[in-house]
């Protein structure tokens, strides 16, 4: 980076400032939360709603957090010039891992009560001892070895999210060291293996043993490519808030930077519903009973409007409103679309757990709200305590300076 840009970069990136607002929202709706949670918590009628509900939020701010460290290390293989800019908010994001990892916490402590049976069917001895498909799968779906993987995937997650933070903000502090670059560039290729691995096996262990009779050979990249769309949403709508707000200062993301967000939001949503659609058509072709049971839940009574809703929130509503050239450099469109699929990721989260509490038709109350309120709230607060204490752009990467020329 030259010295004249180094002099003259708080002239367009000013310094980290309080987050008062943000900060007081996200305590609001963490606080409403955790309230709804604990009057759930201390009823034995709403305890299974409440245990069902705690793992829709959880799986979301996961999908967001995971999303968003895959975001990071994608850039850094690809030595991607645009997304230096808007790298930072990913790496937020990615950093909060650590708090995931806190808040699956409470799901081991429900696995481990006699509640978890509800939620994981292959927790109930007595069932099991009478399932003969269940006894066959008993030395992968037990509940020490669920526990141990989880524990490995998030050290690896954390472990990765801190290299690539710790990494960044290195160099704000040198502003002309490579060598924080060349580290993360060598680490994310091993990045992309382990993370391809361990999401895959978490997205069987907390959403497809659920069910733990059905399977799907792809619904490890059916969660992924939800997980991508969620993180890019997150991470457009957190760049043109800063940017609105001032604190990305003046010409640092441009049309160029937007425009390819929504290149991306566009990619990944499309490649959601193709995968969504090459599930679907498998299973419908094949229709082999122990495939065809979960769909045909899903398609049945009630939750055949969840299921329709599904594909008009996540692709078709999207699709259209992002298929200009024009609306990918709208920050207002932007901004819409990227609600309207972070809505969807909800809904989809929805569709794939609440069937198994709900079979006849879905049911949504503050049972099932309280714990995603609540964390979706810290995910917040950690975000605002982020901004109030480092640069809301990478300023010291040494592609910084192409990225701020960047333009299509």
């Amino acid at each position: 980076m030259s010295a004249e840009l180094g002099q003259s970069l708080n002239d367009f990136v000013p310094p980290p400032k309080p987050c008062t607002g943000l900060r007081n929202a996200a305590l609001v709706l963490s606080a409403i939360g955790a309230a709804l949670s604990l009057t759930a918590a201390f009823n034995e009628t709403h305890r299974v709603r409440l245990g069902f509900g705690y793992l829709w939020g959880f799986v979301f701010v996961w999908s967001a957090a995971l999303g968003s460290l895959f975001f990071v290390g994608l850039q850094h293989l690809v030595r991607a010039v645009w997304s230096v800019v808007v790298r930072r908010v990913a790496e937020m994001f990615a950093a909060s891992i650590w708090l995931v990892a806190l808040s699956f916490v409470p799901i081991l402590l429900y696995c481990f009560s006699h509640g978890g049976a509800s939620l994981f069917p292959w927790l109930d001895a007595e069932h099991v001892s009478h399932d003969a498909l269940l006894q066959q799968k008993q030395p992968y779906l037990n509940l020490p070895f669920f526990a141990a993987r989880a524990a490995a995937f998030f050290a690896l997650w954390i472990g990765f999210a801190v290299f690539f933070t710790q990494n960044s903000l290195k160099q704000d502090v040198g502003r002309s060291s490579v060598e924080p670059a060349v580290r993360m560039r060598k680490a994310s290729a091993p990045f992309m293996l382990v993370f391809a691995v361990t999401t895959t096996f978490a997205s069987f262990d907390w959403l497809m043993s659920l069910e733990p009779h059905w399977f799907s050979t792809i619904f490890g990249v059916y969660v992924f490519s939800g997980m991508v769309v969620t993180a890019l949403a997150l991470i457009t709508i957190t760049t043109i808030g800063l940017r609105s707000s001032g604190r990305l200062g003046s010409g640092v993301v441009g049309d160029g930077h937007l425009y390819n967000l929504g290149v991306l939001m566009f990619a990944f949503v499309c490649f959601w519903a193709y995968i969504a659609f090459s599930q679907y058509m498998l299973i419908w072709y094949g229709n082999i009973p122990e495939e065809s049971f979960y769909l045909v839940r899903r398609f049945e009574g009630g939750w055949l409007f969840v299921s329709v809703a599904l594909g008009v929130v996540r692709f078709v509503v999207p699709f259209l409103a992002l298929l200009s050239r024009s609306a990918k450099t709208n920050p207002t469109r932007l901004l819409w679309v990227s609600i309207f699929l972070l809505a969807g990721q909800l809904l989809d989260l929805y569709w794939l757990i609440m069937p198994q509490l709900h079979p006849d038709r879905p049911i949504l109350g503050w049972q099932e709200l309280g714990p995603v309120l609540m964390l979706v709230g810290i995910l917040i607060l950690f975000v605002s305590h982020f901004l109030e204490r480092h640069l809301p752009v990478s300023v010291g990467d040494p592609l910084f300076e192409e990225s701020l020329r960047f333009y299509i």
